[in-house]
């Protein structure tokens, strides 16, 4: 199975939706992916595909209704970030999460050169 089709599995199971209804242009707005759910969801992302939590800003993606409890402390311990100042709000597609897989990095997260 390709990276896309675990992505859009996993999407599927944590939403209840059909795979043919996930794909990859779809926004988390439009099937329904806020609050808890999307903080649940891109954890259990991150931990599958061993992406580092460091830098990513859920913020920027996922609106105020998210209670942003024991996984946001952990996001936020580790970028030592105590208060986020709120943002311009960014659509996060599934298209995002499939690059995020793949890349085993927060797909807009900047390459850091050595």
């Amino acid at each position: 199975m390709s990276v896309e089709e675990e992505v859009i599995e996993l999407v599927a199971r944590k939403t209840g939706k059909s795979k043919d209804k996930v794909t990859p242009e779809k926004t988390f707005y439009q099937l329904g992916i806020d609050g808890d759910d999307a903080v649940e969801l891109i954890d259990e992302l991150c931990e599958r595909y061993k992406v580092p939590v460091e830098g990513i800003n859920l913020r920027r993606y996922i609106g105020p209704e998210a209670s942003f409890g024991v996984i946001s402390h952990i996001f936020n311990a580790v970028t030592r970030k105590s208060h986020v100042e709120p943002e311009e709000h960014k659509e996060l597609k599934i298209s995002d999460l499939i690059k995020t897989a793949e890349d085993h990095r927060w797909f807009d997260t900047p390459l850091v050169s050595r």
